[in-house]
């Protein structure tokens, strides 16, 4: 049975601080806090009854005038990055897109883009690949789109089809997709496609 074409699309979302939109927020706080240290040593200069110039140009012009470059360099960035927040809200976000399930197929968002139509999928999987020094071995989970069945599959688990990094493990402040949530996005689209969780697999 077809899926409903009225059921809105799966979509994971970064939400880190790798985003646009938190990037903005970071930079206008840190114009909040300049224009607050500013008003402060005015004030407290003022009220001391000591020079208001000596006080800011303690404050920043040391180390050679670095923060006064930061301080008067940081409100083009919070133009630019309003700017591309604009932009991104008229495109979708599609930048932002990690992953995306539909009635076409799976979308994998990254640098490299790609979606494949549920007639080459053969299973979705979550894995965990080892990385780091064999003394200090870690292991990264990944989200597989399979290519093959499963008595096919060659010994490489890179060869199985394309993967991405599993949504939001590698975010800062952001949250893994929960599994099950991969589980029944696929159920509604594709309720043949398996969905599993194969662990550690090394190549």
């Amino acid at each position: 049975m077809p899926p409903d074409q009225s059921v809105e699309p799966f979509v994971v979302k970064r939400h880190g601080l790798g985003t646009t939109k938190t990037m903005l927020l970071f930079c206008a706080l840190l114009v909040g806090a300049e224009i607050l240290i500013t008003v402060l040593a005015v004030v407290i200069a003022r009220a001391q009854g000591d020079s208001v110039r000596d006080g800011l140009e303690t404050i920043w012009l040391s180390w050679g005038g670095s923060p006064l470059i930061f301080a008067l360099g940081m409100p083009f960035l919070l133009l630019i990055g309003a700017i591309t927040a604009l932009e991104e809200r008229q495109q979708a976000d599609e930048d932002d897109v990690l992953l995306s399930i539909d009635s076409v197929g799976v979308h994998l968002g990254g640098t490299q883009p790609r979606t494949v139509g549920w007639a080459e999928v053969r299973g979705i999987c979550r894995i965990e690949r080892p990385f780091g020094s064999a003394e200090d071995e870690e292991w990264e989970p990944y989200l597989v789109v399979l290519l093959h069945a499963d008595e096919a599959l060659p010994r490489s688990s890179k060869a199985w089809g394309p993967s991405r990094p599993w949504p939001g493990s590698h975010e800062v402040i952001g949250r893994a997709m929960p599994y099950d949530d991969l589980v029944a996005a696929v159920a509604r689209y594709a309720p043949d496609v398996p969905v599993t969780d194969r662990g550690r697999v090394p190549d």
